[in-house]
């Protein structure tokens, strides 16, 4: 079988043929346009985003320290602002003044009974030291002869008898003292519970709850008001384990709280605990700015964990091969393979630790289907494809 040509198509390979070597040169492809970057010395930071919401820096609760007294006034609500020792609640408290005058009289009737057992004490010594006399005359008598030995013996009965009176008296007196301690104390505690009667606030704060109504009996199963210390609101917020690592205390953040806009904010604790089926750690922001701020507003936190002036590509342009990151780069339009070390992430950049320079250019994208030594034509990668290439 004969094959024959298209005649348009021999005509061409004829021209073809025709043309001369250098001609054939000029109709070769040219290098592949590529989109370079060069590298740029700038501040790069890594942000966190933390998300959670505003709740009391600490918590206080007020609860009745006696129990079954009825509460006769309420003196605060919520949303007051109170001070250390100002009385939220008022309870009854005819049955604890009545306690104290009862505690009151029985320290009287104690010190009396002090007042008289000294006073037996020295009736019994005064004795005992007569009856000490009356036994050494004796004694003197008998020894001349004067006095007979029945005489010598009741003498000394007698002065045993008022010695023992006087240690009894001792014994009374400590026995008064004793009950006298104990009435002071039941009167402290009478007092106790007569001052517990007005229910006052421990700290200076803001009222948030009250759990108490006129006419209910005190109890100290629940709260009568729960109370922000000082006022004080802060950002809770749960993150991720591998970006917990890298918070620390001190760590300046900007805080969107939802209705109030953005305020600053500092990294104030950052727990030492992961939980083990979430991996998430807490957090806690302060906020210097604490106006308007109510507890349950929703807060995301932007955290600036670290910074700092270095060499940075965009992300797109960093590769991954067996002996680790590399980028390759374009030196007078060949590709060269550059092995680098990287550190932070931010904005679509990625830090350069090591390996290249300010000012050298790098393939932005597509890097893999190049090898060292290949020709390119290199195009600046415009602003919104920086971006574009960096997602």
């Amino acid at each position: 079988m004969t094959f024959h040509r298209p005649p348009v198509l021999a005509l061409l390979l004829c021209l073809a043929a025709a043309l001369p070597a250098t001609a054939q040169q000029d109709v070769a492809a040219p290098p592949p346009t590529v989109t370079v970057a060069e590298a740029q010395q700038e501040d790069i930071a890594l942000t966190i985003i933390a998300s959670g919401g505003l709740i009391a820096v600490e918590d206080v609760m007020v609860y009745a320290r006696i129990s079954g007294a009825e509460i006769t006034d309420l003196l605060a609500d919520v949303g007051d602002t109170v001070e250390q020792g100002q009385p939220l609640a008022q309870l009854n408290a005819e049955t604890y003044q009545a306690q104290k005058r009862q505690a009151e009289a029985n320290l009287a009737i104690a010190e009396a009974a002090i007042a008289q057992a000294e006073g037996n004490l020295r009736s019994a010594e005064a004795a005992s030291r007569q009856a000490e006399l009356a036994l050494d005359r004796t004694k003197q008598l008998r020894a001349r002869g004067d006095s007979a030995q029945a005489v010598l013996d009741q003498d000394t009965a007698t002065a045993d008898s008022a010695a023992a009176a006087v240690e009894t008296a001792r014994a009374a007196i400590t026995s008064a003292e004793a009950q006298k301690a104990q009435a002071e104390a039941a009167l402290q505690i009478a007092e106790l519970n007569l001052a517990w009667t007005t229910v006052k606030a421990p700290v200076d704060g803001v009222v948030v709850a009250r759990n108490a109504n006129l006419g209910d009996l005190s109890s100290g199963a629940a709260p009568m008001f729960q109370l922000i210390q000082d006022g004080e609101i802060e950002v809770s917020a749960d993150v991720i384990e591998t970006d917990l690592v890298h918070l620390s205390e001190g760590d300046p953040a900007s805080v969107s709280i939802a209705g109030l806009g953005t305020r600053p904010g500092t990294v104030r604790r950052v727990s030492p605990l992961v939980d083990a089926a979430t991996r998430l750690g807490n957090i806690r922001v302060s906020l210097p700015d604490q106006s308007n701020l109510r507890v349950g507003l929703f807060a995301q936190a932007d955290i600036t964990a670290d910074r700092r002036n270095a060499v940075t590509v965009p992300v797109s342009a960093i590769l991954t091969g067996d002996d680790g990151e590399y980028v390759q780069k374009v030196v007078n339009g060949t590709v060269e393979r550059q092995q680098v070390t990287v550190g932070l992430v931010a904005d679509g950049r990625r830090e350069i630790l090591t390996g290249l320079e300010p000012g050298d250019t790098v393939l932005v994208r597509a890097g893999a289907f190049f090898q060292t030594g290949d020709t390119v034509t290199p195009e600046p990668v415009q602003p919104e494809a920086t971006e574009e290439a960096s997602r």
